[in-house]
């Protein structure tokens, strides 16, 4: 009837797909976790914009007000001239 080759191909092809199964179960939760991993990054990152925009923020407010300050000083220094050379 089925001779020991017959059984033994059986039972390796029996294993093999055991085997088989089992690695694509764990390519999955490999997978999946990697995909859990990559949208904790994602988030960290959009956290991290977002304090890269905080803190630029007020720099550029800062810069822009000292531009500003720069520019006043500027026009009294021209004004005060006027006024002392108008006096002379």
């Amino acid at each position: 009837m089925i001779d020991a080759v017959q059984i033994l191909l059986i039972i390796v092809i029996t294993i093999l797909t055991t085997v088989m199964t089992i690695i694509g179960i764990e390519v999955f939760k490999v997978l999946k976790e990697l995909r859990q991993s990559l949208t904790k990054i994602n988030n960290m990152l959009e956290d991290l914009k977002k304090v890269g925009h905080m803190i630029s923020e007020p720099v550029e407010e800062a810069s822009t007000f000292l531009a500003g300050l720069k520019r006043g000083i500027k026009a009294f220094k021209s004004i005060s001239e006027l006024f002392k050379n108008g006096a002379e």
